[in-house]
């Protein structure tokens, strides 16, 4: 009975880190900065497609649209991200539940 115990709190010490983590680090913006990244073309993509429309060729924005970026993410990376932002959604509908109902008794005393 004891180990079990002592497992959940091991268990749920690991999920609130990983999700503290990964609502900082998507708080801070890294992963917009990473999809705004990936999304921008770089100077040499924007100089041969300005050539391509100087010369009159075929122009398919896929051809210019290199990711040269590893994607480090893992299944585990995916699915903490998931939780925590799940975690996130109802804290926050929670939180504003609970002081909405205090600004209302409040309001009505």
């Amino acid at each position: 009975m004891k180990k079990t115990k002592i497992f959940f709190k091991i268990f749920f010490i690991i999920c609130f880190v990983s999700f503290l983590t990964f609502y900082i680090s998507l708080q801070s913006g890294y992963y917009e900065y990473n999809s705004r990244r990936k999304m921008t073309f770089t100077k040499e993509q924007i100089e041969r497609f300005e050539d391509d429309v100087k010369r009159g060729n075929d122009i398919d924005i896929n051809e210019y649209l290199v990711n040269t970026d590893k994607d480090y993410q893992n299944k585990i990376s995916r699915f903490t991200l998931g939780i925590s932002n799940n975690i996130s959604k109802y804290m926050r509908k929670g939180i504003n539940t609970i002081f909405s109902k205090i600004g209302n008794v409040i309001e009505n005393s």
